[in-house]
């Protein structure tokens, strides 16, 4: 029941802090950051294979760490390798809930590595290459962009691609 108290305070002070705090626009948006967290404990619970679950939970935590990191530049707070750092951290404590909750199986593998562990990469490395994608397009177009939420766009297109592959493939 105690740590019942402790997630409903939390809830009801995230809850306060959305309505009564301004938000200001990042480079990825919060909304969908807190959407795919969401998403990701459906998908465990209909089944889907942990690589897949993976791959858009480095999504997450890449998104999340760039939020993160543009809020704190926002506020004024720059240090060096901000954003690697942040990363780490980010990773590191996922890393420490998926084994403090049994998301890590010493069974459950791909290329020696746990599923859900090579899926994170894989997600963050496909998010980052989303980005230069976006970055490359722009350069072509003359620094604009060729349709509305193309930075979006291309991120979720390339985690759906990749998820449909692992699909079949595994």
């Amino acid at each position: 029941m105690k740590i019942f108290k402790g997630y409903f305070i939390f809830l009801w002070g995230l809850v306060f802090t959305l309505i009564f705090l301004p938000i200001k626009a990042l480079a990825f948006c919060p909304m969908c950051v807190v959407a795919t967290g969401a998403f990701l404990g459906i998908f465990r619970w209909l089944g889907v294979d942990d690589t897949i679950i993976g791959l858009w939970l480095g999504g997450f935590i890449l998104s999340a760490s760039m939020v993160f990191n543009n809020l704190l530049i926002k506020k004024g707070k720059r240090i060096r390798f901000q954003l690697f750092l942040i990363l780490l951290v980010f990773f590191g404590l996922t890393m420490l809930f998926l084994y403090q909750f049994g998301g890590l199986s010493p069974y459950n593998k791909i290329f020696g590595i746990d599923k859900i562990v090579f899926g994170i990469i894989l997600g963050s490395l496909l998010l980052l290459l989303a980005s230069y994608l976006d970055k490359f397009l722009r350069k072509q177009n003359e620094g604009k962009i060729f349709i509305s939420h193309q930075k979006m766009i291309i991120a979720i297109s390339l985690l759906i691609i990749f998820s449909l592959g692992l699909y079949f493939v595994l």
